[in-house]
C-alpha cells in the first residue's frame, strides 16, 4: 500500500544528465534569518571531468549550466576546482586549467573573471581574508622535491607575485584566530643556502626565521606542528606548539629509532594518533601511537595496522558520534610476512583512545533472519578507507554503517552491509552485497544503491534497516555518491549511465515522510518517539571514557522525521577508574584485546628486569618508577584502580651497581655465547665442506683401520654435540612472542617519504 502511494508521487525524483562523469559536487552558503519561511539557503555546484560546471539553487531539482554564462564572459577553459573561502563561506574560486579563474562573493549569483600563472598547480585560501590566495607554481630548473615555486595574491586573483623558490610545501599558518599570530603568516619547506629548511615569514619572506634546519617536510594542526628532519642515520619527528613564537621544538619519542613515514591520524581530541611505517619494503605495514597530553611522547597502541599503496590512506576510523570509539584494520601479526598478507587482514575497535583493542563482536543473526554459526575467532570485519568508508555521522549518535563480512578474516568476495546504533558494541546484518550509503535524518533515514552495478532502483529504510522501501527511478544509473546537506530532506544520488554520463538524481523525502516524531519531552513515554540511551564500553558497563551520560535519541521502530537538530545529551556522573581507563606507558605494550602492559624491552631481551624498570645508577633519596600504564587523555575517571607512576626510596648504591652489572654481565653473556656458536657453526660448514679431506689429512700412514673408523665415529659425535647446542642456544633466542619477532624480522627501515591524511 504504501509503495503504490510513493510511485504515485512523481514529483519526488527529478533527474538531470551532465556531459561526462560528475568529478567534484560543493555546497557553498551559509543560513539566511531573514524569513520564517526560508532560513537556509545553499547552492550547490557540480563540475564535470571535462571541465564543465553545473548550478543548482533548488538543492539539486533544477540545474543551470554555468559553463555557457563563462563563455559569454570569454572564458572557454576546462574548470578542474572549486574552493570555498574559509574566511567567508559564501565566496567561492574556481580554477580552470588555462589560467583562468572566476570569483563569486554570493555563491554564483554573481561572478568576477581572474586570470593566474596557469602552471600554479596548487592553492591555499587564507582563513583570515577571503582575497588572499597562496599559489604553487612548478618549477622546471628546481630539483625534486623542492620543485615548486610561491606565489600569492592579496586583491582576489586580480594580480599575483613570486615570493620564494626551492619549496616543497607551503601553507598559510593562520589555522587559529590569535594575536600572536601574524594574519599573514606562511610556513614553507624550501632549501636556505642549498640545504633543507623549514621557516615562516610574516612578510611574505623579504625576511624569515627559521624554525628548524634540516626539515624536510610538516604539518600543521590547530594545536601543534610536526616537523620531520634528515639525520645521518636516517629520519626523526619533532613537534612544536602553533605559537611558534614562544616555544621551542622538541623531538617527538618513539619507542623505535628508526622509521621510514609518518601519518597523522587523527587530531581532533587532546590525543594524537599518529601511524609510523618502520620498513620500506613492506609500506602496507605501519604501527599506530598515540601521545600523551603533552604530545612529545607516543606509545605503541596498535601494531601491523593496514595502508593502501594506491592512496596512502591508513585503514582507521574515528566513530564521529561517541568520544573514544575508533575502528582500524590490521594484519594477523602471524601472517604479515605471508605471500599475499591482504587475505589475512582483520578488524579491531576500541571503546577507550586506542588503550584497549578487540575483536568487534559478529552479529547473531544474517539479514534474512538465519541464524549465523560464529565461533572462536570468527568475527566481524569491515571494509576500511582504502576500498570504502565505515561512516559515522556528528548528529547521528551510536551509528555506524560499514560493508565487510563475518569470519576469520576480511574476505573482499563475500561482502555484506552492516549496521550499529549503540556506537560498535552490537552489530546488524541488514542487506546482502556491497552497497553505496549515506545515513540521513540522524540515523533516522538509510539510503542505498547497488555498488559497481547499474540499476534503475535505491531503497532505503526509516526504522535503520529493519525494514526496507523500494524507490524506482526513471534511469538506470551506477551509483558513485549519496549526498544531502543538513537537515533537509533533498537528497542527490549521483553516478553514471552505461554511456558514462553522470547522472544527478534528485529526490525530495520530505514527500515521503508519513509523519513528524512525537514525544521529545518525555522520553519515557512508551507511546512517544523516543528513548533514552546510555552509550557502553566492551568491558565497563555503562561507562565511556570515565564518564556517564545519556542521549534523548529516535527509537529504532519509530517511522517518522526526526525535527530535532540534534540529540540532547545529558551527563550523569563520573565513574570509578579501571584497567580499561588506563593504556600503557612509553616504552610497554599490550596485546590484542587486552592483558598486562609488559615492557617492549622485555621482548627483545632475556635480562627479566629491564632497564626501564631499574632505578637510575645515581638514585638519591626516591625515584619515580612506571607500573607500565598512564591515565588515558581526555579520560574523566576518578578514584578506582590507580596505575600511575610509583614513587620508591632508592635501594642501597651496592643493590643498585647488582642490577646493572647482571645486566652487562648478560649482555657479554649473550655476545660471548653468540661468537661461539658463530665459531661453532663454522666448524660445522667446515666439516660439511671437506669433512673426507680433513680425516685423511689428519691421520698417520698407516693408522689402523679401526683407529681410522673410531676418529670418524668421534668427529661426528662432536659435531651432532655442537649441533645440538647451536639448536637450544637458538631456541633459547626464539622465546619473545611472535608478535615482536615479526615485528623485528621486518627490519626497521629507513624513511624515505613524508605523508599525511
Amino acid at each position: 500500500m504504501f509503495l503504490q502511494l510513493l510511485f504515485a508521487l512523481v514529483d519526488a525524483q527529478v533527474y538531470f544528465n551532465t556531459d561526462s562523469q560528475i568529478y567534484k559536487t560543493y555546497w557553498c552558503g551559509i543560513p539566511k534569518e531573514n524569513s520564517e519561511s526560508v532560513k537556509e539557503i545553499y547552492t550547490l555546484f557540480a563540475i564535470t571531468e571535462d571541465g564543465h560546471v553545473f548550478r543548482s539553487i533548488s538543492f539539486g531539482e533544477k540545474w543551470s549550466n554555468e559553463s555557457l554564462l563563462f563563455e559569454k564572459m570569454g572564458i572557454e577553459d576546462e574548470f578542474m576546482e572549486i574552493y570555498s573561502s574559509p574566511a567567508n563561506k559564501e565566496v567561492i574560486y574556481l580554477f580552470a586549467r588555462n589560467g583562468n579563474g572566476i570569483r563569486s562573493e554570493d555563491c554564483g549569483f554573481h561572478y568576477q573573471q581572474f586570470s593566474y600563472p596557469k602552471e600554479i598547480v596548487d592553492f591555499k585560501l587564507n582563513s583570515m581574508d577571503d582575497e588572499w590566495i597562496l599559489g604553487l607554481m612548478k618549477c622546471h630548473l628546481c630539483k625534486a622535491p623542492y620543485s615548486k615555486t610561491i606565489y600569492v595574491t592579496n586583491d582576489g586573483g586580480d594580480s599575483w607575485r613570486e615570493i620564494l623558490t626551492n619549496v616543497s610545501m607551503a601553507v598559510w599558518d593562520k589555522l587559529i584566530d590569535s594575536d600572536f599570530i601574524a594574519d599573514n603568516r606562511i610556513v614553507a619547506a624550501y632549501l636556505d643556502d642549498n640545504k633543507p629548511a623549514v621557516a615562516y615569514s610574516d612578510d611574505y619572506f623579504q625576511t624569515k626565521r627559521v624554525i628548524m634546519f634540516n626539515g624536510t617536510g610538516f604539518f600543521q594542526t590547530s594545536f601543534y606542528m610536526f616537523i620531520v628532519t634528515k639525520q645521518e642515520d636516517g629520519f626523526q619527528l619533532f613537534v612544536a606548539p602553533a605559537f611558534l613564537d614562544m616555544a621551542e621544538v622538541r623531538p617527538v619519542a618513539l619507542p623505535f629509532e628508526e622509521q621510514y613515514s609518518y601519518t597523522i591520524l587523527d587530531t581532533e581530541t587532546d590525543q594524537i594518533f599518529l601511524s609510523v611505517s618502520h620498513n620500506s619494503s613492506n609500506k602496507k605495514l605501519t604501527n599506530i601511537y598515540t601521545s600523551d597530553y603533552t604530545s612529545l611522547k607516543f606509545t605503541i597502541s596498535l601494531l601491523n595496522n593496514a595502508r593502501s599503496i594506491d592512496n596512502g590512506q591508513c585503514e582507521f576510523e574515528r566513530i564521529l558520534s561517541l568520544r573514544g570509539v575508533y575502528i582500524a584494520n590490521i594484519y594477523d601479526h602471524q601472517k604479515v610476512q605471508h605471500q599475499f598478507p591482504d587475505k589475512f587482514k582483520k578488524t579491531v575497535i576500541t571503546f577507550d583512545k586506542g588503550g584497549v583493542w578487540h575483536p568487534i563482536k559478529a552479529p547473531e543473526y544474517d539479514y534474512q533472519g538465519y541464524k549465523l554459526n560464529c565461533r572462536g575467532d570468527c568475527s566481524l570485519h569491515l571494509q576500511g578507507r582504502g576500498v570504502s568508508k565505515i561512516q559515522s555521522e556528528n548528529d547521528a549518535v551510536g551509528v555506524i554503517i560499514g560493508t565487510g563480512n563475518v569470519g576469520m578474516y576480511l574476505d573482499e568476495k563475500i561482502m555484506n552491509t552492516y549496521f550499529s546504533r549503540d556506537g560498535g558494541l552490537n552489530w546488524f546484518e541488514i542487506r546482502e552485497g556491497h552497497h553505496i550509503f549515506l545515513v540521513g535524518d540522524r540515523g533516522g533515514l538509510i539510503i542505498m544503491g547497488r555498488n559497481h552495478q547499474s540499476s534503475d532502483e535505491i531503497i532505503y529504510s526509516w526504522d535503520e534497516g529493519l525494514t526496507w522501501e523500494i524507490l524506482k527511478l526513471e534511469v538506470n544509473i551506477t551509483v558513485q555518491s549519496i549526498i544531502n546537506k543538513g537537515l533537509y530532506q533533498y537528497y542527490n544520488i549521483i553516478g553514471y549511465d552505461q554511456e558514462n554520463k553522470g547522472i544527478i538524481v534528485y529526490v525530495n523525502f520530505n514527500k515521503l515522510f508519513p509523519r513528524v516524531c512525537t514525544g521529545i519531552w518525555d522520553p519515557t513515554d512508551p507511546d512517544g518517539d523516543y528513548e533514552m540511551w546510555m552509550p557502553h564500553s566492551f568491558e565497563n558497563g555503562r561507562c565511556l571514557m570515565g564518564q556517564k551520560y545519556r542521549f534523548v535519541r529516535r527509537k529504532r521502530e519509530a517511522k517518522c522525521f526526526n525535527q530535532q537538530s540534534q540529540d540532547k545529551l545529558y551527563y550523569i556522573d563520573r565513574c570509578n577508574c579501571t584497567e580499561e581507563d588506563w593504556e600503557c606507558d612509553f616504552g610497554f605494550y599490550r596485546k590484542i584485546n587486552g592483558g598486562k602492559c609488559v615492557p617492549i624491552a622485555s621482548m627483545f631481551e632475556e635480562d627479566d628486569y629491564p632497564d626501564i624498570l631499574k632505578p637510575p645508577q645515581n638514585c638519591s633519596g626516591n625515584y619515580t618508577i612506571s607500573q607500565g600504564y598512564r591515565k588515558i587523555s581526555g579520560d574523566y575517571c576518578d578514584g578506582g584502580i590507580d596505575l600511575g607512576p610509583l614513587e620508591l626510596p632508592c635501594p642501597e648504591q651496592k643493590d643498585i651497581d647488582k642490577f646493572y652489572e647482571s645486566s652487562n654481565h648478560s649482555k657479554q653473556s649473550d655476545q660471548q655465547s653468540n661468537n661461539q656458536t658463530n665459531i661453532q657453526q663454522n666448524k660445522i660448514n667446515i666439516n660439511k665442506i671437506d669433512q673426507n679431506t680433513k680425516i685423511e689429512n689428519d691421520t698417520p700412514k698407516g693408522l689402523p683401520q679401526a683407529n681410522k673408523l673410531f676418529i670418524v665415529v668421534l668427529l661426528i659425535f662432536l659435531i651432532i654435540i655442537i649441533y645440538i647446542i647451536f639448536r637450544k642456544k637458538q631456541a633459547n633466542d626464539n622465546k619473545q612472542p611472535k608478535t615482536f619477532l615479526d615485528f623485528e624480522s621486518q627490519g626497521l627501515m629507513k624513511q624515505t617519504d613524508w605523508q599525511f591524511n
